[in-house]
């Protein structure tokens, strides 16, 4: 028998609590599209590009209630199951993937690979343990979608860079906030809620190239060793979060305008405050456009408003690109919802897309604590190479489960389709699953680093 779903709020029930709690009126105006066709030496890579890493956060879950901020002390968590971290490998495929872990602690990497094996006995899977890295950083949270590099390429073949934004949080949430930050104004930003999270894009990129610098420096037998290319990094600039961000290999980038509240303008009178008008919001969006063009070579905007009307405002909640003309819309069982959704979904066909749509319908999460009424984010999944991980809810949602796999499978043939089911402390919600907590590293920066630690190939 299907469980009885709990009174839950209205899409608009939320907007009207975060407008209490942060004085900021969710009242974006439409969907819109800006261009921006300015040449750039970038292009941003899509998430569907070939990856060689996956990054994901190993935090404690103790924040310290001082006025310092600390990064989380005490027992740690993944935000994703021990079967995703072993599947994310893909062991068993010609060029396996390496696991990136955010995780100070030295001492816990022998636990975790014998964790990881042990659990992968049990799922009959391949572990490769020499395929799992500890990067020596602590971050607030497991979310590292949000604040993980954003991986462009250049033009010229061969060299690759990070184009770092300001993490910023929407208010809300109890992990990693800064006593006293409750009340901030989410939009003042600068990771002044999770300053550790903030920094993670530049720990990772430190981690993956310092052996590339160190190898480029050395010699043998007096001789200059073959140089390996090492990643750049760029400030966008931008106060962001990475699941409110999606872009395809042509340029092609999808948010929602929480981006232009939370980004005032750098010059006087660019303030921010308030409800923007229509005027201020495009004077933002063709500024944060141009950082975008000039750092990553978008040269389309989809700015879209979220119908949902949840308090995080991220586009990987209900949208998804899944190919350069490929995209993934998400339905909803409330009228209202559903036609705000299919008109993003016309939009997107408009301009040449195939368009895709999935019923992410209302469940309830039993395991949670406290029990949760959410929306399944089948949306919220990960494209790593030729997988797709797409999170599942189990019983007794088996059915929409199945649809939901069967929408990736018709979109995208050839590609393996994997549901993943949620861990019981850390369940799939309708704003925020296996995609927020997991970042792709491209496959030809993370053969860079590995071809820097190998002993060199040059006679002497």
């Amino acid at each position: 028998m299907t469980p009885q779903v709990p009174n839950r709020p209205t899409p608009e029930g939320l907007a009207k609590l975060f407008e209490l709690q942060t004085g900021v009126p969710l009242t974006p105006p439409p969907s819109k599209i800006y261009t921006n066709p300015t040449p750039s030496a970038a292009l941003a890579l899509p998430e569907y590009s070939p990856a060689g890493g996956v990054a994901i956060s190993y935090p404690g879950t103790v924040v310290d209630t001082g006025e310092v901020q600390l990064p989380p002390s005490g027992p740690r968590n993944f935000g994703i199951p021990d079967e995703l971290i072993i599947r994310m490998q893909q062991a068993d495929s010609s060029a396996p993937v390496h696991i990136f872990i955010f995780c100070d602690d030295a001492s816990q990497l022998d636990v975790l690979l014998a964790r990881f094996a042990a659990a992968a006995q049990t799922l009959n899977l391949t572990f490769l343990p020499d395929f799992v890295h500890l990067v020596p950083w602590d971050t607030d949270t497991y979310w590292t979608r949000d604040y993980s590099p954003w991986w462009m390429q250049y033009q010229q073949p061969g060299r690759y860079a990070i184009a770092k934004h300001v993490y910023t949080t929407l208010g809300g949430g109890s992990v990693g906030l800064v006593a006293g930050a409750e009340h901030v104004d989410p939009r003042e930003g600068l990771g002044i809620f999770r300053p550790n999270d903030d920094s993670a894009a530049v720990k990772l990129s430190d981690y993956l190239n310092a052996p590339v610098r160190a190898w480029n420096e050395a010699a043998w037998n007096t001789k200059k060793l073959p140089q390996i290319a090492p990643h750049d990094w760029f400030f966008t600039g931008l106060l962001e979060v990475g699941g409110n961000y999606m872009v395809t290999g042509k340029g092609v980038l999808a948010s929602s305008y929480l981006v232009a509240t939370q980004n005032a303008l750098p010059v006087p009178g660019g303030g921010s405050g308030g409800d923007p008008s229509d005027p201020v919001i495009d004077q933002r969006m063709e500024y944060i456009l141009g950082q975008f063009n000039r750092f990553m070579g978008v040269n389309t905007y989809h700015v879209l408003s979220d119908p949902t009307g949840t308090y995080i405002g991220h586009i990987d909640c209900w949208g998804k690109f899944l190919a350069d003309d490929k995209v993934l819309i998400a339905d909803s069982m409330d009228p209202k919802v559903s036609a705000a959704l299919t008109a993003i979904a016309s939009t997107f066909a408009a301009q040449g897309f195939q368009v895709f749509r999935v019923m992410c319908q209302d469940m309830y999460i039993p395991d949670a604590t406290p029990p949760t009424a959410t929306t399944a984010a089948y949306t919220n999944s990960l494209i790593l190479n030729d997988h797709v991980y797409v999170p599942v809810a189990g019983a007794p949602y088996e059915q929409r489960d199945a649809a939901a796999l069967a929408v990736y499978q018709q979109a995208l043939p050839g590609y393996t389709i994997v549901g993943i089911p949620p861990k019981p402390d850390t369940p799939w919600l309708g704003t925020d699953a296996l995609h927020c907590r997991t970042h792709m590293v491209p496959r030809a920066v993370v053969d860079s680093w590995v071809a820097s630690q190998q002993p060199p190939l040059v006679a002497g």
